[in-house]
């Protein structure tokens, strides 16, 4: 028999809604996630320089704005560049800028001061020394956060005896049950699979998901990062103009909404994602 407890939570559930809604700050990404809860495992997949890492600093940024705890673990950059990349969004400041000092004027560094004085306060920690499965499933349970953010699935730590595919698919259940077992969402980031360059749609499909066909079918959702001027700008090719700082993100599998493209703004030269700017013509 069901246990009565769970009806009744399923039921309330129902009647009442989702209690805590998916709100990362892209208002039309919020409405087709609108089905995830704590539990969840949210895999982003892109190729190399699509944005993988900016677009999950822009999601936790954005999350860190709501008072939401936010963990971090970044694989492949140091947290002081994660600080420098988050810097860059705040302060609307070219990541160059930030690089080589002396190429800021004063009321950008006063600026750079403020936010940081104000990042302090965030409700965020970020690890860049946990490679392993373990690690991570530790430190989510002494940080007890509410969104995890892992980058990315290929650099951490499987074990050498275990088949490439069949590792990947132990860390994607392993992520799986320390979500439920934490109650929060973790987001991980993944590369895809190379082949996609030579189709001539190069958009991402759930197939390029890269080493293990069970990425996807343990992932509750699956998004797929998508910049058309990426494969433009060294081309002679009227579109690129038109497309130019636009970006898709690609909802391939989404377990309690539907699947669809939403259409973001990517600003490369602060590794931003933002809201497209809707004009009204009358």
């Amino acid at each position: 028999m069901i246990d009565k407890e769970i009806l009744e939570k399923t039921f309330k559930q129902i009647t009442e809604g989702n209690v805590n809604p998916l709100n990362i700050g892209f208002k039309d990404l919020d409405a087709v996630l609108f089905g995830v809860q704590q539990g969840n495992l949210i895999t982003i997949g892109a190729r190399p320089a699509m944005g993988k890492t900016a677009f999950i600093l822009s999601i936790m940024f954005n999350l860190l704005k709501q008072n939401k705890k936010c963990l971090l673990f970044s694989l492949e950059m140091s947290t002081s560049n994660v600080i420098k990349r988050l810097i860059a969004q705040a302060a609307e400041i070219n990541l160059a800028g930030l690089s080589i000092g002396n190429l800021l004027d004063d009321s950008q560094k006063t600026k750079i001061e403020y936010i940081l004085t104000t990042m302090s306060y965030l409700n965020l920690t970020i690890c860049d020394d946990t490679y392993t499965i373990e690690g991570i499933r530790n430190k989510i349970a002494e940080e007890k956060p509410e969104y995890v953010f892992i980058d990315y699935l290929q650099l951490l730590e499987t074990p050498r005896k275990q088949q490439r595919c069949e590792a990947i698919t132990n860390i994607m259940m392993d992520l799986k049950q320390i979500a439920k077992e934490n109650n929060c969402i973790i987001f991980i980031s993944s590369q895809l699979s190379r082949a996609l360059e030579s189709r001539f749609d190069k958009r991402p499909m759930l197939s390029d998901l890269r080493e293990s066909g069970n990425i996807e079918n343990i992932s509750d959702v699956v998004m797929f990062i998508y910049r058309d001027e990426y494969y433009k700008a060294y081309v002679d090719d009227e579109d690129y103009a038109l497309n130019k700082g636009e970006a898709e993100i690609i909802v391939a599998k989404n377990k309690m909404g539907p699947i669809c493209t939403v259409k973001l703004l990517f600003r490369s030269p602060i590794a931003k994602f933002l809201e497209p700017v809707h004009y009204d013509l009358f």
